[in-house]
Parts: C-alpha cells; structure tokens; sequence
C-alpha cells in the first residue's frame, strides 16, 4: 500500500542554489552552511557547529574567525550587528536557516569586522505547512541535559494575496560541574619566603532556557512584501562554587576557604519589520526597522573565612545591565545596463547600556556593613551611509566596489563620574575580484582590500570596577573600562585560489595580511596594593596568515570506494604588536592555529554516520610589560549517526569530546621583585546527546 501523502518525512532541503554554488558564484566570498550541515551533529549549541568550520576558532562560547579574540569578529544577526552581550549559543541551531561566513567586509554590513563576519539567518520561508517535534536527552559534566523542540508553518494564499506563518520555540536545561586545580607560586627575592599553593575548586551551575522565533509574512496584492520576525529568549542560570586551599611554603591567601552563590535571570527581546517594494522590472527598495532589549539581573553572596576563624566576610551585589537599541536599515537597488547592479542606502542605530551596582561588605564579626552605589550609562550612535555595485566587466570577471561612511558616538556617564564623549568616523571603501580563469570552468582567483574597524564596547567605556574577591594580584587583577577607549582601524588585503572539481566538491587556498591602528592593550598597575588592568588604545599590530580548505567524495578518486565525504581544514594565523616587547608580543587570545579533518558515511537513505577531529592551539602570548598569559593544545573528537526510523521518525546519536582532554591555562608575572606563577587544569568531559525527532 503506498505511503499516504502527509505520512512522508519532510527534510530540511536548502531552498535556491546549494551551498557550494553559492560559495563559488558569488563575488563577494563567503562560506554558506546551509540547515541540514548544522543539524547533522545534533549539537545544542551553535558554537559546537561552527568550529568545523576552516578559519574559525571558540574560545569558552566566543567565536573568533582568523585566531584573533574578542570583538574583532562581527556577529550579524538577519545581517544586523547584535547588541553587546549577546551570546550566540542562545539561538538553537534548529532555528537558523543557514550561516554565512564572510571573510571580507562588504559595504552594506557594518564596518566592524576587521576579522570579519558571521552572518546568522534566521529561518524565513514557508513552502508549506509542517509540524516536526524533537526531544533529545544529554549527559555530560556529570548532569543531564533534556531539551525540546517545535516547529510549526503554515501557508495560506488566495488570487490577490498571501500569508504565512512560522513558530519555532526550544524549551532546554542544561548544566555542569567542574573541578579545577589551581596551583600559584610566588617567587620573591634572597630576602622574602617563597610560596606555593595549591586550590582545590569545585563549580555548579544549572542553566534554564525557553526561546521562541515567530514569524509572519504578507504578500500584498501590489507585489509588495511585508515581514515581521522576533526572537525571544528568556534564560535563568544558578551558580555555586568554593576554594580550599592547601598551603605547600609561605604564607595563605586573605581568605584560604571561600565559596560563591549566584543567580541571574536574562530576558532578550530582538523584533524586525521587513518592507520589499518593487519600483520597476530593475528597480526594487527594501526597508528595515528593528528593537532589541536585553536586560540581566544577578544576585550574588561571596563568602570568605580567614585563616583559623569561624565566621566569614560577606559581600553581596545586587546588580544588572540593561542593552537596549533601534535601528533603521534599507537599500535602493537597481540593474543598469545588464552588467552593474547598484545599491544605495543607510544603516542607523542608537543603543543605550545601563548598569547599576549595589556592593554590601560585612567584616568577619562585624555588624557594620560598608556599602557601594555604582550607575553608569553608555550611548553609542551610529550612522552608516554605503554605496555598492556588483560589475560583470567580462564573462570571466566580476567586481565588486564599495564604499562606507560610518560615523560614531559615544557619550558615558556615570554617578561616580563626569560626562566623557568621544568622536570617530571612518571610510570603508572595499574592493573584491572575482576571474575565471581562462579556459576553465573550475578555477578561479578572489582577490579583496577593505578597510574596517573595531569599536570599542559599551562595556569597555563603563569605568566600573570588577573586583576580584580574593587573590588578587598581577595575574588576578580587577578590571575597570576606559570611557577614552577609541576605536582600532584596519586595512586588510585577501588573496584566494579555488577550484570546484567535482560536483559538491572543492579545494581553496587563501592568504590575507592586515594592519590594525590604534590597538587596544592592557594597562597593568598597582593603585593602593590593588592591581588593576584597564584598556587603552597604543601602537600598531599586523597581522598575517594562510588557509586551505577541501570538501570532496572518495568516489571522485576511486569509482569503488564507499559513499563517504571528507572535509578537511587548517588555517595558521601570525601577529606582531609593537607597542608591546617581544617575544610572543602577538595579539592577546590569538589562536596560532586550527585544523579539522572530518568524514560523513552514507551506506543509504535511512543511515548516515560521521566524525570531526578538531585541533586548537594556543601558547604564550605577552599581555603586558611582565605579564605573559599561556593557553594549551585543544582536541575535540566528534561522531554521530544517523538512523531513520520508518517514514516520521528519525533518531541521532551524538558523541563531543569523546578525548576528554583537560583544559589547561596559565599566566605569569615577573618584574624587579620577583616572579608569580598561576596556572588551572580543569578536567575534560565526554558528552553524550540522544534526540529523537518526529513529523507530527
């Protein structure tokens, strides 16, 4: 009896050209991983997805493209910036349409993007109605994880109009438990005792999150199309740690028994209004107007016991932040005369931070509480105006030039400080070739200059100190922002090979070289035996490196081998920064260097396995004068298969770190009166994922 028609699995199939042809048509070059590529592990978090990926490193749940750290990659939501503090990970990947990662900047995006950029897309299109359930149940880190999805779409049309629907919404807790070990050694001069320590710690933590992205689209009778699309995530973690300390020589920290209680809840809100209007055959106009609004709320109580005593110092804070913006985005695009296809347009934002801060000290037997009243808050504005046109000069040579006028303000203040304004406002201009080469129709050469920046956060203007609860010194210090901070400028140059020799299956080879001004460092002192690290923009960094990329079948090369699928990657990144003595005087939190080796088995239409490999290294880096930071060698292993299970059900099998190796990370301090040592092993953990999923 032949299956009934609503009985049939709905996959997710990639809608217009495939992943590959859209990587090698395109003249801006970007890598697009498209939904079925970032289901296919059955990871919970985006981050787990997109270091596979060649040229993209994670450092905790932070994504870095070309190994360089915080901020200097842009994050695009739907192709807007996300506001600060937004973490990646909060989107599920069973709500993403697809990624693109762009290497190079293009006019219409934000500048920010010295790294470059990775641009998430929300799912979008509706082709027909569907309801698909999932549930999957992790273990790892010695908690269970259960997590739960819906999807639901619906279609509706008539002869003059149409509507459509889509509701995603993940429902998970996850959690772990962690038990470094901290070994600090202080080495002074002939005249003072050496000390060494070791600290034992234990960290808690249970994390709830419920999301939803719903989505609604008008076709208007005119040919005009409106959308409205929002994500909502509500996300409420609680935390729990403690300190022993075992003292080996010398002397014991202030408090040698500590432990910590948290909690915080995060609200986000991210709404978009979508206006397409088509003028004439050539000529459309696209209008954007977006709201976000995060707000985080923490209560925390740190408990600390001096040697030989009984009762604790108390300190407890009762903060929160608040992001909020509005933005207005739109282009004018036109097609003149066959080969130019020109665009104008604006991008605005206004996005606000607010922190307030109630710090309570209580002294060990004390009833006098000393207290802390902090408020600050930091306006950034911005305004971008771009022109762009993609140029077909030949059939086997296509342009792509743009220019960006991108102008920024910020003004911070404070109850605790004056008002501090600052100024900027930098030209993009951009240029990307893309030849074919003659007589081929596999080859090609990308070449690309840009001009980008890096903006400092509404965090890193905030003077709010970040106090260290205990130990703090050279390699613990307290941090405080900077509301002078300017912005870093970057020009970069790109220079690609690329052959798609087979069908789905490619090879690239790429190098790229950037000069980046006005860098921002790290200021470490001591102020009233407190150290202190502070941001501040000094000197010029450049920055180099080399990345090859490979996706082929084993059949291209031998006709008998098995359906399988390799994909292979590495990239090694170099950066040298003058305003701090060498050696190792690279960019802070640089990732030398990342490599994947991956393989995807399909004996048939109802199984399919596969394995990724991942390496990460690390090293020394010097921070600041006397202090340098060392991070270790990173080995991810990977597997998952795949069974489908009759024509509505499929079940995944997931495996992450299946090495489980240890996490190792040390800092070092050395000047006229000697050397402090700090270094953490924190122990790897396996985790496995089952998830079943279900056509409703």
């Amino acid at each position: 009896m032949p299956a009934k028609k609503d009985d049939v699995v709905q996959t997710v199939e990639v809608a217009g050209p495939g992943a590959s042809a859209q990587r090698k048509n395109d003249t801006a070059a970007k890598i697009v991983i498209n939904a079925v590529e970032l289901l296919q592990y059955g990871d919970a978090q985006l981050s787990s997805v997109l270091k596979r990926q060649p040229g993209i490193s994670v450092v905790g749940n932070e994504l870095r493209m070309r190994g360089l750290g915080s901020g200097y990659t842009q994050i695009l939501l739907n192709g807007d910036a996300v506001a600060p503090g937004f973490s990646i990970d909060s989107i599920a990947p069973e709500l993403i349409e697809r990624v693109e990662i762009l290497r190079t900047t293009s006019a219409e995006f934000s500048a920010q993007a010295v790294a470059g950029s990775i641009n998430i897309i929300l799912k979008k299109g509706v082709s027909s109605a569907r309801k698909v359930l999932k549930f999957s149940l992790a273990h790892g880190e010695n908690n269970w994880n259960p997590s739960l999805s819906l999807e639901m779409t619906d279609k509706r049309a008539d002869k003059n109009a149409g509507f459509s629907y889509a509701v995603t919404g993940t429902l998970s807790k996850t959690g772990y438990e962690n038990a470094p070990v901290v070994t600090e050694s202080l080495d002074g001069t002939a005249t003072q005792a050496r000390t060494l320590r070791l600290i034992q710690q234990k960290n808690l933590a249970d994390f709830w999150r419920l999301a939803l992205t719903p989505r609604l689209n008008w076709e208007l009778d005119n040919g005009d199309t409106l959308s409205w699309q929002s994500l909502l995530d509500y996300y409420r973690n609680v935390n729990w740690g403690r300190d022993h300390e075992i003292l080996l020589e010398g002397d014991h920290t202030l408090y040698p028994d500590n432990n910590y209680r948290a909690s915080s809840h995060t609200g986000m809100l991210r709404s978009d209004l979508n206006w397409a209007h088509r003028i004439n055959a050539d000529s459309k106009l696209n209008a954007k107007l977006g709201l976000s609004y995060n707000k985080r709320e923490t209560d925390y109580n740190f408990y600390g016991y001096p040697q030989e005593q009984v009762l604790p110092f108390n300190r407890h804070v009762v903060s929160n932040a608040i992001d909020s913006s509005v933005s207005s985005s739109g282009k004018y695009l036109s097609r003149f005369r066959d080969d130019h296809s020109l665009a104008l347009g604006w991008d605005a934002a206004l996005t606000q931070r607010s922190e307030a801060r109630l710090q309570f000290d209580r002294q060990p037997g004390s009833s006098v509480v000393e207290d802390l009243n902090e408020d600050y808050k930091a306006n950034v504005r911005r305004l971008a105006l771009f022109m762009q046109d993609e140029w077909d000069m030949t059939n086997r040579l296509q342009a792509y030039l743009g220019l960006r006028w991108e102008g920024l303000n910020t003004e911070t203040a404070g109850r605790l400080m004056p008002v501090v304004q600052t100024r900027s406002s930098v030209w993009s201009p951009v240029m990307q070739l893309l030849w074919k080469l003659p007589e081929q129709e596999k080859d090609q050469l990308r070449f690309a200059l840009s001009r980008t920046y890096k903006a400092p956060t509404p965090r890193s203007l905030v003077p709010r100190r970040y106090t260290a609860n205990n130990d703090n010194g050279p390699n613990n210090p307290d941090y405080q922002g900077n509301p002078k901070l300017l912005p870093e400028l970057a020009w970069g140059a790109d220079l690609a090979y690329e052959s798609y020799f087979a069908k789905n299956s490619m090879f690239s080879l790429s190098a790229y070289a950037k000069r980046v001004q006005d860098v921002t460092v790290q200021n470490l002192y001591e102020k009233d035996k407190v150290w202190i690290t502070s941001p501040y923009n000094h000197g010029t960094a450049r920055v180099m490196g080399i990345e090859f990329d490979a996706r082929f079948a084993l059949q291209n090369w031998l006709l008998a081998a098995p359906p399988v699928e390799v994909r292979v990657n590495a990239a090694r990144n170099w950066s040298k920064l003058d305003a701090i003595p060498g050696p190792d005087n690279r960019l802070t939190d640089q990732v030398p260097l990342t490599a994947n080796l991956g393989m995807d088995y399909k004996p048939g239409e109802q199984q399919s396995f596969g394995f990724n490999f991942n390496l990460q290294t690390g090293g020394n880096v010097q921070v600041a004068t006397g202090l340098r930071n060392y991070s270790g060698v990173s080995r991810n292993l990977d597997m998952y298969g795949l069974w489908k299970l009759g024509n509505k059900v499929q079940l995944r099998l997931s495996i992450s770190n299946l090495l489980h190796q240890d996490v190792l990370q040390a800092s070092q301090y050395k000047d006229q009166d000697g050397r402090r040592l700090r270094s953490s092993v924190t122990p790897g953990s396996t985790t496995i994922r089952l998830q079943v999923e279900r056509s409703l």
